[in-house]
């Protein structure tokens, strides 16, 4: 994780397997508090799509390294996190 010039936040990323509605664990210290920015489906075909499912996320609270998934099954995708630090 690192800053943008210009940007007062540290902001994080992470590339995780997709899976069943439910939690997800994302490494790179994202935590309760902290801002979900985006989460992308990534589909492997020819070429890859992305798919926005922010909305369908959140970090879960009091669980550090945690999202959840409410609507959509994303196995065989992959999850494109993006956050921003609390502090």
């Amino acid at each position: 994780m690192g800053t943008i010039s210009g940007f007062s936040k540290a902001v994080g990323c992470a590339l995780i397997p997709g899976g069943a509605i439910g939690e997800h664990t994302v490494p790179g210290n994202i935590a309760d508090g902290d801002t979900l920015l985006s989460v992308e489906h990534i589909t492997d075909a020819e070429p890859p799509t992305r798919v926005d499912r922010t909305d369908e996320f959140t970090i879960v609270a009091g669980k550090a390294n945690t999202i959840e998934n409410t609507t959509t099954d994303t196995t065989g995708g992959f999850l494109h996190v993006l956050w921003a630090k609390a502090q």
